[in-house]
């Protein structure tokens, strides 16, 4: 009698361990899953936070050539059509890219932004390594009617030409920027827009 009882003690403690391991092997699954998911959902808002920095630079660097400009003309300097410098100049409707280190809008395929030795995002390739963002500008014509041709709206409502198609006066620009990236197999992306007028 004594011998049954200690096969069974020895047999029990056998299932004891057993259980014990896959409690802690579910356990030790369940931290490094949620460890995962919050390294992903920490990744995934970097990336949100600096795609919509991205694009929030893209609508400030167009209002920096319009300010430029206005400066441009302010000192009376010649544009090559050989008029005062105007407001719009280098802003034609149409999809492009922009940089910092440049200060003009280009063509649309180099849109992919690089790292350069500072950490700043340029669209030169020479920076010191790719990153994951894309970023494009598109222009649109702010249009008014001037029946006039006195270079004052006739109206208060304006229209946003979506075309290449010449205003009767062209009293801002529609900028859209638009920055892509790629995370976890899935396309994503920030996209701000706003309205810039010629207020002078």
């Amino acid at each position: 009698m004594l011998k049954n009882i200690a096969k069974n003690k020895s047999g029990q403690s056998l299932i004891e361990l057993i259980v014990a391991v896959a409690i802690i092997q579910v356990g030790l699954l369940s931290v490094w899953s949620l460890f995962l998911s919050n390294f992903n959902a920490e990744r995934e808002a970097e990336l949100r936070i600096v795609g919509a920095n991205l694009s929030r630079e893209g609508i400030e660097l167009v209002k920096n050539i319009r300010d430029s400009n206005w400066l441009r003309g302010d000192r009376g300097e010649i544009n090559e059509e050989g008029t005062i410098w105007p407001w719009d100049e280098g802003l034609k409707p149409g999809v492009y890219s922009v940089s910092y280190d440049n200060g003009t809008l280009e063509d649309e395929a180099t849109s992919q932004l690089y790292i350069d030795s500072q950490g700043f995002y340029t669209n030169s390739s020479d920076g010191t390594k790719i990153s994951p963002y894309k970023r494009t500008i598109e222009l649109k014509s702010v249009c008014c009617s001037d029946v006039g041709g006195d270079l004052v709206c006739d109206d208060t409502s304006y229209q946003i030409k979506e075309s290449n198609k010449p205003c009767s006066l062209r009293i801002g620009v529609n900028v859209i920027a638009k920055t892509t990236w790629s995370h976890s197999g899935f396309e994503r992306s920030s996209v701000v827009e706003d309205i810039i007028y010629n207020w002078r």
